[in-house]
């Protein structure tokens, strides 16, 4: 009431606070832009009547922003109007510590949903144990009813503090994340950029057309994602070059998806 916003911004997920929004926009009649994570255009379970409020909801905001191109079909298809956006690189910088070179660290970026395929990364790190590869693991895993002494060749950090979670993505030789979802663009992924970590993730049309340099791509088996391990080490220097150069391009390519939200909201290009 003291702001009185021409435009509203809402992250979705939550469902509910886009629907408060919607409604609350009666009143104050400000243009409101649903930033959908992939939870927010495609209900995650599956569940009928979630899909059915989902696109409710994204029919009735005056914009969502998606981050992908077949994301942003689907919501043109249900009566909607998007724009895609991926997210920024997050400024992590003030964490930066050394890498350790003294072993071969991977950091496996886990939150135990239903879309990660953790049992075969689990596995993926017991062969790579063979080769001296020390596997971390970020994560609660108590959700998952995960017993640690299970896993001998694994260090389970647990759910970590924010410092501590992106010291360990510095130190770390490689980044490990895996989704099944196919228009996901992965948290860590991003993470990984940002400290210039050499990546490995899932093999996706998705991730494949957006991070197209620091990156290997693994299908989901067990040698695969053990080859690409050890590939992503082995060219782990020339990984770090591609993402500086990727890097460059990326901010960019970020301005310009920033001025198509503008401009789909009728505001100066310069805002």
């Amino acid at each position: 009431m003291r702001a009185n916003p021409k435009i509203v911004f809402a992250q979705n997920p939550s469902l509910i606070l886009n629907y408060l929004l919607i409604i609350a926009r009666i009143f104050f009649r400000y243009q409101l832009v649903s930033d959908a994570h992939y939870a927010g255009v495609i209900a995650y379970n599956g569940n009928g009547l979630m899909q059915k409020a989902l696109d409710l909801s994204n029919k009735l905001v005056d914009l969502v922003i998606v981050t992908n191109a077949d994301h942003a079909e689907y919501i043109h298809n249900i009566g909607g109007k998007a724009v895609i956006c991926e997210d920024p690189l997050p400024d992590i910088m003030k964490y930066n510590a050394h890498e350790d070179d003294s072993g071969k660290t991977v950091f496996y970026i886990c939150s135990y949903d239903i879309d990660e395929p953790y049992d075969l990364a689990f596995k993926a790190a017991r062969v790579l144990s063979r080769d001296n590869f020390k596997f971390l693991v970020s994560g609660n895993y108590k959700k998952a009813n995960i017993n640690p002494d299970d896993y001998p060749h694994i260090t389970f950090l647990g759910y970590l503090p924010e410092a501590e979670y992106y010291t360990q993505f510095f130190q770390s030789n490689i980044i490990l994340d895996l989704t099944d979802n196919e228009n996901c663009l992965l948290c860590g992924a991003y993470e990984a950029m940002a400290a210039q970590r050499p990546l490995v993730v899932s093999d996706t049309l998705c991730l494949r057309s957006y991070f197209t340099k620091g990156t290997i791509f693994a299908k989901h088996d067990v040698n695969s994602i053990v080859n690409a391990v050890i590939q992503a080490y082995r060219e782990r220097a020339t990984l770090k070059i591609g993402i500086s150069a990727w890097r460059e391009s990326i901010y960019d390519h970020q301005n310009i998806r920033i001025l198509n939200i503008n401009r789909a909201l009728g505001l100066p290009e310069n805002s």
